[in-house]
């Protein structure tokens, strides 16, 4: 996260505080929990903060491991230097919270996380700017423990085209190279906010499964963002997992999604493609919107330095209302089993169909 990022989401959280949104989040009576004990739950994208009410939030979520965004993930001026800036900052959090907190570098990682009662972190980059046209950084952070790269953001960049750029040029030469640099060295491909094309293109040269960490299915909401039925079927043919977010306005072109609109993607991709390929990604924060985003000025003053453009559709609130807890995922699990999900299905909705994909690309 940069400086100016950081010094806004600091903003944001003291005027969280100030109304008192903040306190009422953390006082609100927890869900009943309904984790099976044996299941590790994953979130392939989201957010998280420390701190005893961060930790009593995450001990709420059931949560084992949340892969998070290092950098201003939506601008095309992510920079090595702020890259690598956020990565010290994140080091330094590793170290601080050492006894209960754990680095991801492995899959084991995850399984020690689940058995010592810790919270694993997986880094990521929503973008691919920061490489600097140079495969050799490719390596340099993977060895500073980065393990998962979307190609692209909204917009064109040196590896390929966003899902909101205008025109799709698909994968270039170097976006090949950095794919092919990614499998060697057992790094997460995400093609979650790639265009269509550079998605497909992605998909056929990459030499092992990719991932779509967050997105939703186009089939169910005419989005951009969101993915087609031919990316998921060509996904899991090459063995990958797709991660359902619950963003109000990537769920359904409806002012306010619910729960139920949620659960149709997870349902949608099992038909599709089987219950092998489907898994989370909230694109959330584990104690929800609300209390990083209390108003909806607040909301728009972050996102609009994104300049999202009209076809993404971004909209208030971005929150589902039954799923903006830290609880989120005992909520699905809930509803998954009221819709006849067996347990085993279940389990690797919320995590075991991720950990599978972990331990095949990070070893």
């Amino acid at each position: 996260m940069s400086t100016s990022r950081r010094s806004f989401v600091q903003g944001v959280a003291a005027a969280a505080v100030a109304s008192g949104l903040d306190r009422r989040a953390a006082e609100a009576k927890p869900i009943e929990p309904i984790q099976d004990p044996g299941e590790i739950w994953i979130d392939a994208l989201g957010a998280v903060r420390f701190g005893e009410e961060g930790f009593a939030e995450i001990a709420r979520s059931g949560i084992t491991m949340l892969d998070t965004t290092l950098g201003p993930a939506g601008t095309p001026t992510f920079t090595y230097e702020a890259a690598v800036q956020d990565l010290a900052t994140w080091h330094g959090i590793f170290n601080l919270y050492r006894d209960r907190v754990i680095h991801v570098r492995r899959a084991d990682d995850i399984v020690t996380a689940k058995r010592e009662g810790k919270f694993a972190v997986m880094l990521g980059f929503q973008n691919g700017t920061h490489l600097n046209r140079d495969l050799r950084n490719v390596d340099f952070f993977y060895n500073l423990g980065i393990r998962q790269i979307q190609l692209t953001y909204n917009e064109l960049n040196a590896l390929g085209a966003g899902s909101t750029e205008r025109s799709d040029v698909g994968l270039s030469d170097f976006g090949v190279d950095v794919v092919h640099r990614m499998n060697e060295l057992g790094m997460l491909v995400d093609l979650s906010h790639c265009g269509i094309k550079t998605t497909l293109d992605a998909i056929e040269v990459s030499k092992k499964p990719v991932i779509f960490s967050h997105s939703n299915c186009r089939a169910l909401n005419d989005n951009m963002r969101c993915k087609t039925d031919e990316q998921i079927r060509k996904l899991a043919a090459k063995g990958g997992v797709m991660g359902i977010t619950t963003v109000n306005f990537f769920v359904s072109n409806k002012p306010r999604s619910t729960l139920d609109d949620f659960i149709a993607h997870i349902e949608h991709v099992v038909k599709l493609v089987g219950i092998d390929h489907v898994g989370i990604g909230t694109d959330s924060s584990i104690p929800g919107w609300r209390v990083n985003f209390p108003t909806e000025k607040i909301f728009w003053d972050f996102h609009n330095q994104f300049k999202f453009k009209p076809g993404a559709d971004v909209r208030w609130p971005p929150f589902i209302e039954e799923l903006d807890v830290p609880e989120k995922f005992h909520v699905i699990r809930r509803r998954l089993l009221q819709k006849g999900f067996s347990t085993a299905d279940v389990g690797k909705v919320l995590g075991g169909n991720f950990l599978r994909i972990y331990r095949e690309i990070l070893g």
